[in-house]
C-alpha cells in the first residue's frame, strides 16, 4: 500500500511541476545605456517604458504593460551612461511569449548642457506619445531577462549651424539583450585623454566613449560579428587609430586591452 501511495505522490508532483513551469511568467528588466555626443550633458525626464509581448512571434501583441521609472527624481543625465554605466528604467512580470516592442516614455523637461549653457529641447508630438523600438526577443518561463535600450546621442542630438543657437532632439534608439550579443572592452591611454570610439560593421555603426570618471575605460555593448574599431581623440595633439577584424561572439567580452594614443610629430 505504501508503494502504491508513493507512486501516485511522485506522479502528482511531476504533473504539478510541469503545470507550474508552463504557466510561469517571465521577469523583465529594462535598462538604458548611451552612445555619447560632443555635449556636456543631456538631461531627460524619464517616466518609464511600455513593453509589448505576444504569445508567439507571429501573433499580435497584447495591450502594453507600463513599467514606471521608480526613482524619486525623474531627471537622468544620459551622457553619463557609458563604459558600463546604466540605469534601470523599469521591471516587472510579463506573460511568457515574444517581446516585440519597447516604448520609452519621456516627460516634457528635457535639455542639454553645452559650454556651461542650458539649451531646452522640445520633443515632437509623436515622440511625446513614446519612443518606439522594435525588438524581437523570446521570453522563457520562470527566467529573469535583461534587455537594454541604447540611446544614441550622436545620432539623436542635431547641432545647428550656430552651436549655441538651438538644438533638436530626434531620438535614435535601438535595443539588445546580453543573451544574444557580446561586448568589446578596453582602455585608452593616457587615461586623462578623452576620445570617441566607433565600432563599424558594414553599414552599421555603434559609438561609445571613454569613461567619464577619467579612467580611460570604454565598453561597446550589443554587438555580434566582426568589427573595425576607429579611435578618434578629442585632443588634436594625438592621431586617430584603427583596429581591424575585432570578433565579437554572444555572451562574451572581447578584450582589446590598453590602446595608447600616439602623439603627432
Amino acid at each position: 500500500m505504501k508503494k502504491f501511495n508513493i507512486f501516485y505522490l511522485i506522479l502528482f508532483s511531476l504533473f504539478s511541476c510541469t503545470g507550474t513551469e508552463e504557466s510561469s511568467d517571465s521577469l523583465l528588466n529594462v535598462f538604458m545605456v548611451d552612445a555619447p555626443a560632443d555635449i556636456d550633458a543631456l538631461w531627460v525626464e524619464l517616466l518609464g517604458v511600455e513593453v509589448y509581448v505576444s504569445a508567439s512571434e507571429e501573433g499580435e501583441s497584447s495591450e502594453p504593460i507600463f513599467f514606471p521609472y521608480q526613482a524619486g527624481n525623474k531627471m537622468v543625465d544620459i551622457k553619463q551612461l557609458i563604459a558600463g554605466q546604466e540605469v534601470l528604467i523599469g521591471r516587472g512580470e510579463v506573460r511568457t511569449g515574444s517581446l516585440t516592442k519597447l516604448k520609452l516614455r519621456l516627460g516634457d523637461e528635457n535639455y542639454l548642457i553645452k559650454d556651461a549653457r542650458r539649451i531646452n529641447l522640445d520633443l515632437t508630438e509623436s515622440a511625446r506619445e513614446g519612443l518606439e523600438v522594435d525588438f524581437l526577443f523570446n521570453l522563457r518561463p520562470g527566467i529573469s531577462h535583461d534587455v537594454y535600450i541604447d540611446f544614441d546621442l550622436l545620432k539623436s542630438v542635431k547641432a545647428p549651424n550656430d552651436p549655441l543657437d538651438s538644438y533638436e532632439l530626434l531620438p535614435s534608439l535601438s535595443a539588445f539583450s546580453k543573451a544574444n550579443t557580446g561586448e568589446i572592452s578596453g582602455a585608452i591611454l593616457p587615461a586623462r585623454e578623452d576620445a570617441f570610439l566607433y565600432a563599424i560593421q558594414q553599414n552599421d555603426t555603434t559609438t561609445t566613449g571613454v569613461n567619464i570618471r577619467g579612467t580611460g575605460q570604454f565598453l561597446f555593448r550589443g554587438l555580434e560579428g566582426t568589427y573595425t574599431i576607429f579611435v578618434i581623440p578629442k585632443n588634436e595633439d594625438y592621431i586617430a587609430d584603427t583596429i581591424l577584424s575585432v570578433i565579437v561572439q554572444p555572451q562574451t567580452v572581447t578584450q582589446l586591452g590598453n590602446i595608447t594614443l600616439r602623439e603627432r610629430d
